[in-house]
């Protein structure tokens, strides 16, 4: 199947990010960070390659996995959304499932397909249908039941009459019902259903402003929903804040309570990063990476930095930003966390050195305190890294290049 969104769309959307990370990289020079007295991080324990898995026809995906260890993968192309599963730790995956149908879906490789899980079995699927003159779009979810062998006819879980419509989410909640966020022209919106997904509740704005172009993360423990987000927040003189802000709902999302800010300094940025932040839960805490240039003058092109900050009060409160990467000079950017079994937190992001793009790889054993030296796991051109921490043990490592989706799995 021919997908004219993805045609059309693409030709757009990568061509503003192709020119923004030129930008980035190419025009700035951030002063060198002075030498620091304290020793030296410990590195991270050897990584034991276990299995790589492609999917060539593939040009975005996402990864989720449940409690007891099978991992499903939403491979986003020309066909539409497909679903392909792993019940080996991610050594294998099963042939995909289309679960998109012949729906016109809206696929670009800077968007993740929207999937979440519930259970062993339970699987869903959510994407974009974007208007001809892409003014709005309606919202579509599909759900498996039988471990994403087949999925249901899509239900229309919201219609956007206008409006640039992007970056959809999907999260299952403790009763296995769907909840979905996305953004619209500089606002965040999001629905949910308390009837497994045979209805959605009138789509609702969430907090102020959101970044236009920057995906946002969803998770959820004991009823509490939380959003992390990358702001919006339009200034008289231009020099807008794109901040990372954090929105929160103890009713499960039927109302909001002020969003908190997670960044300590402002970044002031007029055009789209194409970055949001990445959450994880653990235990009491809540853990959150992003990527800022908060070094930069106002409105200056700035290689971004990796950023990490945690919560122990339910959202409420930040610890101090701390910057992951020691090299402020080359653009880091679109870091993705997982949290293991036992409390370690996995970092993984973009790097654009001189000469190569990599993506590289830090590990915390103290809860957010400390971070390993960054060590290079994939050269090359990778872009979008996704990790996955099973609680089997695996570590999985999901990127995407000029020749598709790739996912990598070892142990530690």
């Amino acid at each position: 199947m021919e997908n004219r969104t993805f045609l059309t769309r693409s030709l757009i959307k990568a061509g503003h990010f192709a020119v923004l990370t030129a930008s980035l990289f190419l025009n700035a020079c951030a002063p060198a960070a002075p030498p620091s007295t304290d020793p030296p991080p410990a590195s991270p324990p050897q990584i034991t390659e276990v299995a790589t898995s492609d999917f060539p026809s593939a040009i975005s995906f996402s990864l989720t996995a449940t409690p007891g260890g099978k991992v499903y993968a939403a491979l986003g192309g020309h066909e539409g959304i497909l679903v392909a599963s792993s019940t080996d730790g991610g050594r294998s995956f099963s042939e995909p499932v289309n679960a998109s149908g012949d729906a016109p879906v809206h696929v670009l490789p800077v968007e993740r397909p929207a999937l979440a899980s519930f259970g062993e079995d339970t699987v869903a699927v959510a994407w974009l249908e974007q208007a001809d003159d892409f003014s709005g779009a309606s919202v579509w979810l599909a759900l498996s039941t039988d471990g994403g062998m087949t999925f249901d006819a899509p239900v229309q879980a919201a219609a956007e009459q206008g409006g640039e419509v992007v970056m959809v989410q999907v999260l299952l909640d403790e009763s296995g019902s769907p909840m979905l966020a996305w953004l619209n022209d500089g606002t965040l919106r999001f629905t949910r259903s308390i009837d497994s997904g045979a209805a959605f509740s009138e789509a609702q704005t969430v907090g102020a402003g959101a970044c236009e172009c920057c995906q946002p993360s969803l998770a959820m423990k004991d009823g509490t929903l939380f959003i992390a987000y990358r702001g919006l927040e339009k200034q008289a003189d231009g020099n807008d804040i794109r901040d990372i802000l954090l929105s929160v709902s103890s009713d499960g999302g039927g109302t909001f309570a002020p969003f908190t800010r997670i960044s300590d300094e402002h970044w002031f940025l007029n055009a789209c990063p194409i970055a949001g932040p990445s959450m994880a839960l653990f235990e009491d805490e809540i853990y959150v990476s992003w990527m800022d240039g908060r070094q930069a003058e106002p409105n200056r092109a700035y290689n971004g930095s990796i950023w990490f900050s945690s919560s122990k009060d339910g959202g409420k409160t930040f610890s101090p930003n701390m910057q992951i990467n020691p090299n402020p000079d080359a653009h880091q950017t679109l870091p993705s966390l997982a949290v293991d079994s036992d409390g370690r937190i996995h970092l993984a992001w973009e790097h654009h050195g001189a000469d190569e793009q990599t993506i590289q790889y830090s590990i915390s054993e103290d809860k957010g305190a400390a971070f390993s030296t960054p060590r290079k796991l994939i050269g090359g051109f990778p872009r979008m890294p996704l990790l996955l921490a099973l609680p089997t043990g695996e570590i999985l490592l999901g990127w995407q290049d000029q020749t598709g989706v790739h996912v990598r799995t070892w142990t530690e």
